[in-house]
């Protein structure tokens, strides 16, 4: 079974752990808001009063920061996700270049 989100709405997959640069690691739930996760589904967009779709910022595969609180939790097929609006996502993480 697969999970479709609708209008402005985002899937998104906790990144679970997370190591200190001390080498300690600390699960999400030690975790301060805001929490990170990969983007795993997106909606079609907002509906706008013409009848078109404003276009979401966000794709599958980015890594965001969003606010914890105000996610949904939702679970499918033993999966733990967490349903957002585009508008309680905080940033988009982009991976520094590697460098060669």
């Amino acid at each position: 079974m697969d999970i479709r989100p609708l209008a402005d709405h985002v899937v998104i997959e906790l990144l679970t752990e997370e190591a200190t640069a001390s080498g300690i690691v600390l699960p999400d739930t030690a975790k301060e808001n805001p929490q990170r996760g990969r983007v795993v589904a997106v909606g079609s967009g907002r509906l706008l009063d013409d009848g078109s779709r404003a276009p979401l910022e966000v794709s599958v595969q980015d890594v965001v920061l969003f606010d914890e609180k105000l996610a949904t939790k939702v679970r499918v097929e033993n999966h733990e996700y967490r349903l957002v609006s585009e508008s309680d996502i905080l940033a988009v993480l982009i991976p520094a270049p590697a460098l060669v």
